[in-house]
């Protein structure tokens, strides 16, 4: 058993009654109880239940790409018991009735938790705030307009005011569009190999020095997405020195691949911000170590095969292929591709690696992936200490597998890890004390 926030990491048994912990004790110590169901976990890790902060479900407005159903189910057969779902949906996520439905098609998935993540903004428009207090009474736990930075510095001040005021943080997209202007990959050279528009560091660590500065003033807590780049990092150290209350994430495609994985991947390795360099990967594994990343969040974010601009491209990259130069337009349909990976079956596998590779403890890792995602949830998740709701996940740490997109449970398949070997995976995934995941009869 893993529990960071009760300081144990041993043998334990762990007995559930009505969907809550009921007693934590040592191995063996309870041997005789004849109404209960004994699971035997022998060699397995008990750990609270896995929360991914930032995940888009699709649901309202892009059913070829995902469901709610789709989505939690696939979460749950990650390991996660609750993820936290963004609001560039169709309609928005700006208002009552739509985190109504939201909760409504959870509560028919009997599945993993959703959470609900307001828009920031109506529209995701940066130009009027939401009903914050509204929000947070449907049942919205965050606030983000992610997959568009807000502009405004004004309109960001006021959010944060507002956030501040009601005790939620506010994730943030951190580009400068006019900087990134559009680009598809990284700049640097697998970008000009390919032919194909470049984004720089600078679109996201501008902005990031930008909205940090802002944070400072306001005393608000934020939350900064998907950092990519070794200045973002810096700049987030930085900031903490002056007081700012601020954290962060990063993504398993982020800190495992570097920009030349679109040389064999093409679109399914293109996403916002882009994969960096050989040096900005190492530089987030060593921020990963020391401690400046808080959480490992997926981004999961699926996509039908004509987003992705599969049926135009797909046949010029594939692994052993030659690296493809494209022709004029190739590289703009490359460009007018789907930026995004599907992440909820990999990301625990892909997390595991830097477990085996001795770049961390387990405990930090359950503590970037459950821990510190429910203190930014604002929920009461993240423990198994007796009295906690029982979401659970059980992980086999030495299971080899191998990544089969056709077997996910998602709806989508586009991921640049097809057929990469991985170690560790989630066997039972439980959420208020009902399994919810089985790896055994899966």
């Amino acid at each position: 058993m893993i529990d960071p926030a009760s300081a144990i990491d041993g043998d334990f048994d762990v007995l559930v009654r009505d969907g809550e912990i009921a007693a934590v004790e040592r191995a063996g110590t309870r041997t005789n109880l004849p109404n209960a169901t004994v699971v035997d976990v022998s060699g397995y890790w008990i750990v609270p239940g896995l929360i991914d902060p930032h995940v888009h479900l699709r649901d309202p407005g892009f059913p070829q790409k995902e469901t709610i159903q789709t989505g939690l189910h696939a979460a749950a057969a990650g390991g996660f018991t609750t993820v936290a779902a963004m609001a560039n949906t169709s309609p928005v996520n700006d208002s009552r009735g739509t985190t109504a439905y939201m909760i409504e098609r959870e509560k028919e998935v009997h599945s993993a938790r959703l959470v609900p993540v307001s828009a920031v903004t109506y529209g995701l428009r940066g130009i009027e705030l939401v009903d914050f207090e509204a929000m947070i009474e449907a049942g919205s736990r965050l606030f983000s307009d992610d997959g568009i930075p807000i502009d405004d510095a004004m309109v960001l001040s006021r959010a944060l005011d507002e956030a501040k005021r009601l005790g939620y943080a506010v994730a943030l997209h951190e580009e400068d569009c006019a900087l990134s202007c559009n680009g598809a990959l990284n700049a640097g050279e697998v970008s000009k190999r390919l032919g194909v528009s470049g984004y720089s560091d600078s679109a996201e660590s501008q902005r990031v020095r930008r909205d940090l500065a802002i944070a400072i003033g306001s005393g608000a807590a934020v939350h900064v997405c998907h950092v990519s780049t070794a200045e973002s990092l810096d700049l987030i150290r930085a900031a903490r020195r002056h007081g700012a209350q601020v954290t962060c994430e990063v993504t398993p495609h982020h800190f495992t691949l570097d920009e030349s994985a679109a040389m064999i991947w093409g679109t399914n390795a293109k996403m916002n911000p882009p994969l960096r360099s050989h040096g900005d990967v190492e530089n987030l594994l060593a921020a990963i170590r020391d401690g400046t990343i808080d959480m490992i969040a997926s981004d999961h974010a699926p996509h039908d095969p004509d987003s992705k601009r599969m049926p135009q491209l797909g046949a010029y990259f594939a692994p052993g292929h030659p690296v493809p130069q494209l022709d004029h337009e190739s590289a703009k349909e490359f460009a007018h591709a789907a930026n995004g990976v599907v992440g909820l079956e990999t990301s625990l596998g892909l997390a595991l690696q830097l477990v085996h590779r001795s770049m961390i403890e387990p405990t930090r890792l359950i503590e970037m992936m459950s821990v510190n995602p429910a203190a930014l949830l604002r929920m009461e998740a993240g423990t198994l200490a007796v009295g906690a709701i029982a979401d659970v996940t059980v992980i086999d740490p030495n299971l080899e597998w191998t990544v089969a997109p056709e077997k996910f449970l998602s709806k989508s398949r586009n991921t640049p890890f097809a057929g990469m070997r991985l170690k560790g995976r989630a066997v039972l995934t439980i959420v208020a004390g009902e399994i919810v995941y089985d790896a055994r009869k899966a």
